[in-house]
């Protein structure tokens, strides 16, 4: 697998656009080839009979990412949850996913159905009133396939990845990208802080007044050893943000 090219700061406005990219970070992060747009599967059909209702093309193309990470035994590397594809239970809502403990659901009010790509939802246990019973918590994102990727980057922490953390003031990360003209490239997806570069991303999040917590990823292949690389790639990590260390 060649290494990692920056991928997604280039996230478009429209629906198919938006999962093209997933699928390519899919493929260039985790090399996982999960196939072409515009596919159904048999799980869609499925999922609709279940809620009674027709899906939105935001909604259609996860269930066939899903199924296609499920296909190529994927899900383990990109995802830690389970399957959803239902109505969230005692609510007008249909669940993306699932969390393995089954206490919380992630998905789409059907009153937004008739959107291409939904707003998205969290759904969790009604603890006042009885924690069988699920209520709509806040919105997580404005799209679903906001939601997706989103989702997808706060897992690498669970994948076969390289991880390393840092903590950096908004002056270091505003150096970032001029330190490295074109070599980092910064995005915002949701309310997801990214800096890409070649072979890594960084994962910025606020951790107090002007100060960020890192979680800095990079692609562990397999034929490398894990010490070895994790070790050259502090040493680039410290390089980007400008620490010297004594």
């Amino acid at each position: 697998m060649t290494p990692y090219p920056p991928t997604l700061h280039r996230f478009p406005d429209d629906t198919p656009g938006r999962f093209q990219v997933i699928r390519d970070f899919l493929l260039r992060w985790h090399g996982l080839d999960t196939g072409t747009l515009g596919r159904t599967v048999d799980r869609v059909g499925e999922a609709e009979a279940r809620v009674g209702k027709a899906l939105p093309l935001g909604v259609r193309e996860w269930i066939v990412l899903l199924d296609d990470l499920a296909r190529l035994d994927g899900w383990k590397h990109v995802l830690r949850d389970s399957w959803g594809l239902k109505q969230v239970p005692n609510c007008a809502a249909f669940s993306l996913l699932t969390a393995g403990e089954g206490d919380r659901h992630w998905g789409p009010l059907f009153r937004d159905l008739a959107k291409e790509d939904p707003p998205t939802s969290e759904f969790v246990p009604d603890y006042e009133r009885d924690e069988r019973r699920f209520k709509r918590g806040r919105q997580v994102a404005p799209r679903v396939s906001t939601w997706a990727i989103e989702f997808i980057i706060s897992y690498l922490h669970l994948s076969r990845s390289l991880q390393i953390e840092r903590r950096a003031s908004k002056p270091t990360l505003d150096r970032l990208c001029s330190r490295s003209p074109g070599g980092v490239v910064a995005s915002q997806i949701g309310a997801t802080e990214l800096f890409e570069f070649e072979g890594g991303l960084i994962h910025a999040e606020p951790d107090g007044p002007g100060i960020y917590q890192l979680r800095c990823y990079a692609p562990h292949l397999a034929e490398t050893d894990y010490r070895a690389a994790a070790r050259d790639y502090e040493e680039r990590l410290d390089a980007l943000l400008g620490v010297t260390w004594l």
